[in-house]
């Protein structure tokens, strides 16, 4: 089964989503009504949202008056 046809099932709707295949079993899906996106992994026909904390963090040097400092993003 797709994920639509999963989805349309359990919320018992006609959903509007679009799908992009991010690697590894992994998927995107967005909602087109509610503009929402997950990433989302199907394993034995069950969709599992998926924790989006696979994010770089970057550490970055600045030098300020009261010396150097690390910035990190994320």
């Amino acid at each position: 089964m797709n994920t639509k046809s999963l989805l349309d099932q359990y919320l018992s709707k006609d959903t509007r989503i679009t799908e992009r295949d991010s690697g590894n079993g992994y998927k995107e899906v967005c909602d087109l009504d509610t503009g929402d996106c997950y990433t989302v992994r199907m394993k034995d026909g069950l969709i599992e949202r998926v924790d989006n904390t696979m994010k770089l963090n970057r550490t970055l040097k600045v030098e300020t008056p009261q010396g150097v400092k690390t910035l990190l993003n994320g």
